[in-house]
């Protein structure tokens, strides 16, 4: 079984990490490029099973990271919403679960970057 979590990082980064173990360890699998990403303009990550999350940065004014599921593979998906303070959380952080599942590549503005 994969799990794996997506969140934003600084306000340019989008990372892909995998969750191993108890308690909990987490080994880095991608850092993309999510600088000018936008609700209208999203990052959007593909996952094996389907699953197509959008990520982007800034929401009403606030300097915080969005993960919403924009299709809905077989994996397990769980989003942890940002505190809605750029002081805070600022980052909703998404955990995909499924059987060997792997982050395949993020598109952006017609940009497709495999993984």
């Amino acid at each position: 079984m994969s799990r794996l979590m997506v969140y934003g990082h600084s306000d340019d980064l989008i990372e892909v990490s995998e969750v191993n173990g108890y308690p909990d360890s987490i080994a880095p699998l991608a850092e993309l490029g999510g600088y000018d990403t936008t609700k209208e303009a999203p990052g959007e990550l593909h996952f094996s099973d389907g699953t197509i999350l959008h990520v982007w940065y800034g929401d009403g004014g606030l300097g915080v990271w969005r993960i919403e599921v924009e299709q809905q593979g077989s994996a397990a998906i769980v989003i942890v919403p940002a505190e809605n303070d750029e002081d805070g959380i600022y980052t909703d952080i998404a955990y995909v679960t499924g059987p060997d599942l792997k982050c395949e590549k993020y598109v952006r503005e017609g940009e497709v970057e495999g993984l």
